[in-house]
Order: structure tokens, then C-alpha cells, then sequence
């Protein structure tokens, strides 16, 4: 079985039906870690960026407000239909500085293009061969540019202390996604996987939500649960009934809270380097 996963492509985890809607929810809890990352790592006005896999566009924007009108954004994804969602957005906030183009990064042809940085959030551990895209990405970059990826460490238990309800989530979520050969320990391995792709040693960043009683970031890992539960039929893990997505975030709230405990959100590790001049 483990010789089968380290062969397989990754499966998406999430249910294209509610995924314009979970990625805006998603935005609003990780933003303010990938700004706070962007900015430590150097995304500033004037520059021109590439982000990797922007989906409904959420990461593309927030970098297209960082290096503001004298600078430009293009966001890849390989959804067409995302990105439609995502140039709606980008329209919508008055964004004329971001652009959006559907393609494979190995693939892609951009011309003579070079960017000052490269960016993504949350696509490398969808990816069968990361070390690849992160060489390929670095060959988009000037000599001394950017290289910045926000990935997720979410192996470990999100919720303290320890109950039923929370351990029972816990497994499905770890179950799906070892059967749909994704890699939820991304944010652990950048280190590496910026090394094996022959860029120089990262600087990394650890950040994550945390909070209790009313304030328990229930709702992002409901929300993560929730938007797999037809891959975990799918691939057998668990059943709609099981799941009960309906009532699952209040019974994950209403758990921490009868407990006086805590809710750890995803794990969000960046990692970034420069290109060398």
C-alpha cells in the first residue's frame, strides 16, 4: 500500500460545489498569516509576482494589494472554472493589477515573462512531484528573486483536551486523505524540498489561529471536514450519515466548549529564499 501512494496522483479533497464558498471562508482565517508572511519575506510595492494554483483568486489579490498599481500579479490554476470565480473577484475589488490564466506551470508558456517572485498557498501538497514545480517555478524568477510557499502542517490534534467527537473527525480527515495520496505535512517539508530543488536554505515562519470558548476556530476545521465528506464516501472512509455535515460544526463547538478547551487551526509553515544572482 505505501509503494502504491508514493505513485499515485493526488486526489483533490474538496467538493467542487462548495468550493467557491469554503475558499472565501478559508481566506478570511489564513489571510492575515500569508500577509503577515509576505511582507516578512519581501512582497512589496513595484513587484511583479506569479502565484501558483490561486483557485478562486484569494492569494493573487492579496498580493496584488501588496505591490499596489505600479506592480502586477498572474495567478495559474488549472480550474476554469475557479479562476472565472476568481477574475469576477478581482473585478468586483477593483483589482486591475491581476490577471489570471489557466495552465501547468511545467507546461505553461509564458513567453519571456520573468517576476520578481513567485508565491502559492496551499498547492504544493496537491502536487506529485513539489521538488519539480519549485525548480521549474525558480527558472520563472530574476536572478535574486523570490521564491515564498505557505503550506500546512495538519497531522496533529486541532482540538484540546481530547474528545470523542474531535478524535472521531480527526481519523476521517486522516484516513481520506492518506487514500487520496495528498501530503498534509507540505509545511514540514519545504525546508527539504526548497533544498532538493537546488535553491538556497529557506527562512521559515510557524503561525496558526488559536482560540477557546466562543472564539474556537471551530468552524475552520468543520468547514475542511465538511467539504470531504463526498471523497469519503467516494473512497470509503465515511458516510454522509456519519458525518452529518449539517449539525457537525455546532457539535464541534459545542464539544470544545462543554470541555473549556481550545481549537488549534491548521498549521500554515512559509518558507521562503532568493534565487541566486
Amino acid at each position: 500500500m505505501a509503494e502504491e501512494s508514493t505513485e499515485a496522483d493526488p486526489v483533490y479533497l474538496f467538493d467542487p460545489r462548495d468550493e467557491e464558498r469554503r475558499l472565501v471562508a478559508q481566506a478570511r482565517l489564513f489571510d492575515p498569516l500569508t500577509e503577515r508572511l509576505f511582507r516578512e519575506a519581501g512582497v512589496t510595492s513595484g513587484m511583479r509576482v506569479l502565484d501558483l494554483g490561486s483557485g478562486v483568486g484569494d492569494t493573487a489579490m492579496l498580493a496584488a494589494r501588496l505591490v499596489g498599481p505600479d506592480g502586477s500579479v498572474l495567478g495559474v490554476d488549472l480550474s476554469s472554472e475557479r479562476l472565472a470565480v476568481a477574475r469576477s473577484r478581482a473585478c468586483d475589488a477593483g483589482l486591475e493589477n491581476v490577471e489570471f490564466v489557466q495552465g501547468d506551470l511545467l507546461s505553461l508558456d509564458l513567453g519571456d515573462r520573468e517576476f520578481d517572485a513567485i508565491v502559492g498557498r496551499l498547492i504544493l501538497m496537491y502536487l506529485p512531484d513539489p521538488v519539480a514545480i519549485l525548480r521549474s517555478a525558480a527558472r520563472r524568477v530574476r536572478p535574486g528573486g523570490l521564491v515564498c510557499f505557505h503550506e500546512v502542517e495538519a497531522t496533529f490534534d486541532p482540538a484540546y483536551p481530547p474528545s470523542p467527537a474531535w478524535e472521531q473527525a480527526r481519523r476521517w480527515f486522516l484516513e481520506t486523505v492518506a487514500r487520496a495520496h495528498v501530503e498534509p505535512r507540505m509545511g514540514l517539508k519545504l525546508f527539504p524540498a526548497f533544498v532538493a530543488a537546488g535553491l538556497p536554505e529557506p527562512a521559515l515562519r510557524l503561525e496558526a489561529a488559536i482560540g477557546g470558548g466562543r472564539e474556537a476556530p471551530a468552524f475552520a476545521w468543520a468547514d475542511v471536514f465538511k467539504g470531504m465528506v463526498s471523497l469519503m464516501e467516494e473512497l470509503g472512509v465515511a458516510t454522509a450519515s456519519e458525518v452529518d455535515p449539517a449539525t457537525l460544526e455546532d457539535r464541534l463547538l459545542a464539544d470544545v466548549r462543554a470541555h473549556g478547551g481550545v481549537v488549534v487551526g491548521p498549521l500554515l509553515v512559509g518558507a521562503w529564499t532568493h534565487t541566486c544572482v
